[in-house]
């Protein structure tokens, strides 16, 4: 488990934006994303879903159940 917080937060770190060319707050990280897959339930998605919005990530994907 702290090998891969370490990876998780070393990733964050590497990938993060605080703000634009311009001074435009972004507050995001473009080394994390996200793929869910269809055997999560509601409850699984909306929490991985809240875990990675709260790093900064802004790709995160669920796979819808058919």
């Amino acid at each position: 488990m702290d090998m891969v917080a370490d990876r998780v937060l070393e990733a964050r770190r590497k990938g993060w934006q605080d703000a634009d060319a311009d001074g435009r707050p972004l507050r995001r990280t473009r080394g994390i994303a996200s793929l869910g897959g269809a055997t999560l339930d509601n409850e699984e998605n909306y929490l991985i879903k809240k875990l990675f919005t709260a790093l900064g990530a802004i790709q995160i994907e669920n796979q819808a159940r058919i």
